[in-house]
């Protein structure tokens, strides 16, 4: 079955998926769970799954897409309310409500990520079963890409003092997730080779732009350590190399690119 090349009616799909998967339970935790999860975002990581299935060719289970693309945001969803904790970023507020243990308390918070990470993965492995040998491959570099954002915050942890050394945080916080997505939509879509190193490179360099660009919309992070200037110029050094890959591959993704580059937040 071949995915459809709408990206809106997708992630229309992906929220209704999204919302029947998070609606069967009632105990605390999955309130959490849901308050975490079902607040819209921006949702970038499912269309990260939908771009790399594209890249591939769009020759996919639409049922199978939309359950990678739970799978991914189920594990970001999780990734923020651990890093909002006290013990990490310390952050009060997100997507302009109370974080997760200002509402429900730290340790209803811890818990609640801690279900949301559980759950993604027995989903994607009841999904596995059903969908086969390549979703399993598929759903592998959402289990990889969540260890690597485990070390990313570790990095961060432990301090930043080189732009080299932000950049190598960065690549693992916040572009391992990206780059799992966008291989993992590309695996299920049966992506070559050459089809998934082009993809590899898009997601590396995807991943650098979005956390950069986050960085010049709230004048932190890359631009504390090196200044606006550098800042911008380090931007557009991987918005270059994500349009060139994502030019081997598909327009759309070049479109996503530019965008994410220049978006207002």
């Amino acid at each position: 079955m071949l995915i459809m090349t709408d990206k809106t009616t997708f992630l229309s799909h992906f929220e209704n998926y999204l919302t029947e998967l998070l609606s069967g339970d009632t105990s605390s935790l999955d309130e959490v769970a849901r308050y975490c999860t079902l607040d819209g975002g921006k949702r970038v990581r499912p269309t990260c799954v939908y771009f790399g299935a594209l890249a591939a060719g769009g020759d996919c289970n639409e049922n199978a897409l939309l359950a990678l693309a739970a799978g991914v945001e189920l594990v970001h969803s999780y990734s923020l309310v651990h890093d909002d904790l006290p013990a990490m970023d310390n952050a009060a507020e997100r997507r302009g409500k109370p974080s997760a243990h200002v509402a429900f308390g730290e340790a209803n918070a811890i818990l609640g990520g801690d279900v949301l990470l559980s759950f993604s993965f027995e989903h994607l492995s009841k999904c596995a079963a059903e969908y086969g040998e390549k979703f399993a491959s598929a759903a592998c570099e959402i289990a990889s890409a969540a260890v690597q954002m485990a070390h990313g915050q570790a990095l961060e942890l432990a301090g930043i003092n080189s732009k080299r050394a932000y950049l190598e945080m960065c690549g693992k916080k916040t572009g391992a997730l990206i780059l799992g997505a966008l291989r993992a939509g590309a695996i299920a879509a049966g992506a070559s080779d050459e089809v998934l190193k082009y993809v590899t490179d898009y997601g590396k360099a995807l991943g650098l732009v979005f956390q950069i660009s986050d960085d010049l919309i709230d004048s932190d992070g890359l631009v504390s350590l090196v200044g606006e200037r550098e800042t911008g110029l380090e931007l557009e050094l991987h918005l270059l190399q994500a349009v060139q890959a994502a030019s081997e591959l598909h327009p759309d993704l070049v479109d996503f690119a530019i965008k994410t580059a220049h978006r207002k937040k």
